[in-house]
């Protein structure tokens, strides 16, 4: 008998078993980020959860002649620690590898030959600074990096442009300093113009960014006092510079609502003036919020062709356009056959490029286009999950407060073995560890962990989440803790009135601020039956108070001012309301985490526990924010499937 014609058994909701175990997710598909090409060969960062969670460099030729291979042997681990959050870790030449060392935060050199077995060498010594966004300035040997400087006579690290002089690191010299945050250094094809992004507090990256751009001096440096700053766009979120080999200087504005493409010509640059011109004008996001560095959605495929990838909806399209003409904005196609999430877009501008990409059935994979511009996966697409076992998300538009609507993606329960025909599933709602993130379509194991047990998911893009133009961006400014909670309790509500799920089993999960909402949900409204909380904020104001420097006054933006209304910090933290929380909750918390300090978790549990509530407190001692270690994510996994159980009677 064929499996599907194979009669399923009758068990309720939440009960189902499942070969989805804890260990198949925690040690599942392996995280990939920062894909890029140097001459025949395709390099990525690659997570192993089972080695700590330690990032290698992997290579493989591009005609892929040979299987990928690890570059960096343990204990080496390229990651960056500017902004805490990280990105632009590593850089390839011709014969070497510069990486930042995860432990020192330092950059070494070692050879690209791993047959060579070569060791590692310091490139810079500077204990009390960190580096990342890496790019190699060829006319003087040089690295030019963002450097995060600690001084610990100071609350808060200098941030600075800088140039390392790769015949000797020692010799550091400052490109641009004086603005809190920097990033996206990028270099002209013939050396002579270099650009870069900066920002200032209370600002982050998706509020307003100024571009600027200067000239090698005669001496052959690059100095911030020839820059001129690229004018028309002031007060917008600008992304991603990127010369063309003609010298014209491409970026992302949101300058029109939405996250467009723009180019400046090199004429122009040439005379200093920095009027633009739109590549693009669509209803769609061609940026992502620059939360770590080097993210990329656009690159040049040759001279005359732009590759780019946009998101609208939740869903991700990808699209070629011409540049020959010169006519703008460019005529654009849409590439055939491009999965629905789309990520760390990559070219090398003589006819190669990929991308990661991932789809509801299909983990996230290095894709690369063929000659007629097609997708072909290059590593591995498998998901650690059968087909007949993956729950489909189903786009979801639901009505919330001040008569406006919010969006999400609805999943059901799934199993090829088991059904319930006696009642409705438990629903879990995840507010994603946004606030301006945003989830998407792509395969997500952890979901499917728990629609193969009988629970539905809603997975939400509340208010502030990207994906749906700035406006829906910014409609959290100064209503974080409001209309974040008020879009969860509505999704939930939304599937009940559905009769989705049953309104007695609503549970809400999240991260970071997605552990914000959960807190806050439970808090201030009666919404949900069971929290689970990941790295979550209880009170505003000690966390205006102790968190780093990226996110110090973000707060400002989200909230309103400390100084001039303390009150509100207090109203929204759920610490002063834990008397309003009447049902279980779960923590879980890494003691290394400095974005969201473990303190924090600690008086938020403390508090429940003191009201006589059920809770559970986990810690990771060797986590940070967001889990990396395989066995902590098995341990997180099955602990949460136990208090639900426990909760519900499961």
């Amino acid at each position: 008998m064929h499996e599907r014609d194979t009669p399923k058994k009758n068990l309720p909701f939440g009960r189902w078993p499942s070969t989805i175990y804890a260990e198949l997710v925690a040690n599942g598909t392996p995280r990939i980020a920062e894909p890029c090409i140097v001459g025949s060969t395709i390099f990525w960062l690659q997570g192993l959860p089972q080695e700590k969670g330690r990032t290698t460099i992997m290579a493989q030729p591009l005609d892929g002649s040979a299987a990928p291979g690890s570059l960096l042997p343990s204990p080496l681990n390229a990651r960056s620690k500017v902004h805490e959050y990280g990105g632009g870790s590593y850089l390839i030449t011709e014969t070497d590898i510069y990486f930042v060392q995860a432990d020192d935060q330092q950059i070494y050199r070692i050879q690209r030959d791993p047959s060579l077995k070569s060791i590692p060498v310091a490139v810079t010594d500077t204990p009390s600074a960190r580096y990342a966004d890496l790019i190699l300035d060829p006319t003087t040997n040089a690295i030019v990096a963002v450097c995060e400087s600690h001084n610990a006579e100071s609350a808060h690290p200098s941030n600075s442009l800088v140039s390392i002089d790769l015949n000797n690191g020692n010799v550091i010299s400052i490109i641009a300093e004086g603005a809190d945050f920097y990033a996206s250094p990028t270099i002209s094809s013939d050396g002579q113009y270099l650009a870069w992004l900066s920002w200032d507090a209370p600002d982050m990256p998706w509020d307003t960014t100024e571009l600027a751009v200067t000239k090698r001096s005669v001496n052959g440096a690059f100095s911030q006092a020839c820059a001129t700053t690229v004018e028309g766009h002031s007060g917008h979120s600008l992304f991603l510079p990127r010369f063309h080999r003609n010298g014209d200087l491409y970026f992302v504005s949101d300058v029109n609502q939405w996250w467009n493409i723009y180019v400046i010509p090199q004429a122009h640059l040439r005379d200093n003036k920095t009027d633009s011109q739109p590549v693009t004008q669509m209803n769609a996001e061609f940026a992502t919020p620059q939360w770590v560095f080097r993210m990329s959605t656009y690159d040049f495929l040759d001279n005359n062709t732009l590759l780019a990838c946009a998101s609208a909806n939740g869903e991700w399209q990808l699209i070629t356009l011409d540049l020959s003409k010169k006519q703008w904005p460019a005529p654009c196609q849409s590439v055939a056959n491009a999965p629905s999430s789309i990520s760390d877009l990559f070219a090398d501008g003589n006819g190669h490029a990929g991308f990661i990409g991932a789809a509801p059935a299909q983990a996230p994979t290095l894709y690369l286009l063929d000659d007629n511009h097609n997708p072909v996966a290059s590593t591995t697409s498998a998901s650690p999950v059968r087909e007949p076992e993956i729950s489909r998300p189903l786009a979801v538009e639901f009505p919330t407060s001040q008569n406006a609507n919010a969006y999400g993606f609805y999943y059901a329960p799934r199993n090829s073995q088991y059904k319930s025909d006696d009642d409705l599933p438990p629903l879990i709602v995840i507010c994603h560890g946004g606030p301006t993130a945003a989830t998407d379509t792509a395969f997500n194991a952890k979901i499917q962990y728990w629609t193969n047990r009988g629970f539905a998911v809603l997975d939400v893009n509340y208010r502030g989440s990207t994906g749906y133009g700035r406006d829906y961006r910014h409609a959290l400014s100064g209503q974080w803790g409001v209309f974040d909670v008020d879009d969860v309790c509505a999704a939930a509500e939304y599937a009940v009135a559905q009769g989705w799920v049953d309104k007695n089993k609503l549970i809400i999960k999240g991260s970071s601020a997605g552990g914000y909402t959960v807190l806050a949900a439970l808090a201030f409204r009666d919404t949900f039956s069971a929290g689970v909380s990941l790295y979550g904020i209880g009170d505003l104001e000690t966390l205006a108070q102790d968190t780093h420097k990226f996110e110090a006054q973000y707060l400002e933006k989200l909230v309103g001012s400390y100084q001039q209304q303390p009150e509100l910090y207090q109203q929204r933290s759920p610490i002063h309301a834990v008397d309003k929380i009447s049902c279980p909750l779960l923590v879980f918390q890494g003691l290394e985490d400095k974005v969201v300090p473990p303190n924090q978790a600690e008086a938020m549990v403390d508090a429940v526990k003191n009201k006589g509530l059920y809770v559970e407190y986990v810690t990771f001692a060797d986590e940070g924010h967001g889990f990396r270690n395989a066995t902590n994510i098995k341990t997180m996994l099955e602990t949460e499937l136990a208090f639900y159980q426990k909760v519900f009677n499961l």
